[in-house]
């Protein structure tokens, strides 16, 4: 028993291993693809929700000025690691580094889960509050002309290609689907969020009119950037005819990049 239990154990340790490898690099592939276009190295940068911190690291060897918060944990630091001050472990409603600090900051597929039971998929009574009060705390981060970039499945288009949506008979039926789901736009219990769920959120905060919304491209959506599988190819190149103004957001759009910028203070 004890030898099963070991071996079992050495087998969960190794597939962790293996996901975080391949995880770590693919945000390694992403940041240079779908962040640093946006970024210029003048700007503090925030990674909310940023896990390991593969992100932030990355950002950092390319000349970034970058921090990172998450709720769970700290990063995986190795005994030479001298960047524990660039990260913080806990929510962002917290605040660590105080307001308007930060030219740039994104939470890149964290917004779907805020507010559901356990981070996960499931929806509460306080989901829509918890999610306006997300919002606030990373608006309140940015400096006058800084921008936070939202990234998530859209709720609009019926098929997710991220998570089981598993608040309806089908869904229940395809329990096997861990990753790829059918979205029910009109649902209550769907946790996944629209462009206008979001231009409804940041109105109800904006009393000072300061912020603007709106979709930015998708075709370097973290989610596939860098994949070489063919799967990930055609999603993208998919992904490019849905990168005009028109068609951002809308229910032929899978994903979602949303940016919200504050307005830059005037010019005396």
């Amino acid at each position: 028993m004890l030898q099963m239990t070991a071996g079992n154990t050495l087998a969960a340790d190794l597939a962790h291993q293996d996901y975080s490898a391949k995880e770590r690099s693919r945000i390694e592939k992403m940041v240079p693809r779908f962040l640093v276009p946006m970024l210029d190295k003048s700007w503090d940068i925030l990674s909310i929700g940023c896990g390991a911190g593969t992100d932030v690291r990355t950002l950092r060897k390319l000349g970034y000025k970058a921090w990172g918060l998450d709720p769970s944990r700290l990063p995986d630091f190795g005994p030479n690691d001298n960047d524990r001050s660039y990260f913080r472990v806990c929510a962002m409603e917290d605040l660590p580094f105080g307001d308007q600090r930060f030219d740039f900051a994104f939470a890149l597929d964290v917004i779907e889960h805020v507010g559901c039971r356990n981070f996960g998929t499931v929806v509460t009574d306080g989901t829509a509050d918890l999610r306006k009060r997300f919002i606030e705390s990373c608006l309140k981060v940015l400096k006058p002309g800084g921008m936070l970039v939202l990234t998530t499945s859209n709720k609009l288009f019926p098929i997710d290609p991220g998570h089981w949506h598993k608040y309806h008979w089908l869904g229940k039926l395809c329990a096997k689907c861990e990753k790829f789901g059918l979205s029910i736009p009109w649902s209550k219990r769907n946790f996944l969020c629209s462009l206008t769920d979001i231009r409804t959120i940041v109105a109800a905060i904006d009393v000072d009119h300061e912020f603007d919304v709106a979709a930015l491209p998708v075709s370097t959506y973290p989610s596939f950037t860098g994949s070489r599988k063919p799967a990930a190819r055609i999603a993208t190149s998919a992904l490019k005819l849905l990168d005009g103004p028109a068609m951002r957001a809308s229910p032929l759009a899978p994903l979602l990049v949303i940016g919200i910028r504050r307005r830059a203070a005037p010019t005396l």
